[in-house]
């Protein structure tokens, strides 16, 4: 695994958004996101802005483990995280796996990360 943090916390909360991903509570998910974050999903055209609409997105998804990410600091409670990752479907008697590069804005507020802007796109 390549991965470069410019602070510590950002990979305890990589390895959180990855848990609740996984998880089969979406609501342990949205909660990961700013009230007002916006998200451009791997599989939809559409900008999902806002809680409500993330956790539509999200509705089904496959699991998903981190591989590479760097991550940099844009202000005292603001980071950018760029990586990749790859999501696995199983079909059959086979997995596939789907990797993808993301691009997260996270702020901190009151000692919690929360994601503002999410990017995710399948790798080319």
């Amino acid at each position: 695994m390549n991965i470069k943090d410019v602070t510590p916390d950002v990979r305890s909360f990589l390895v959180l958004w990855a848990q609740a991903f996984n998880a089969p509570d979406i609501e342990q998910l949205v909660a990961l996101y700013a009230p007002d974050a916006m998200l451009y999903g791997t599989t939809s055209a559409e900008l999902h802005s806002g809680a409500e609409e993330i956790r539509t997105y999200f509705g089904g998804r496959d699991p998903v483990k981190f591989e590479t990410w760097r991550s940099a600091r844009l202000g005292d409670n603001l980071v950018l995280v760029v990586g990749d990752y790859v999501f696995s479907r199983s079909l059959t008697d086979q997995v596939v796996t789907i990797p993808a590069r993301f691009t997260l804005v996270l702020s901190r507020k009151r000692g919690s990360w929360r994601i503002l802007h999410h990017h995710s796109s399948r790798r080319p």
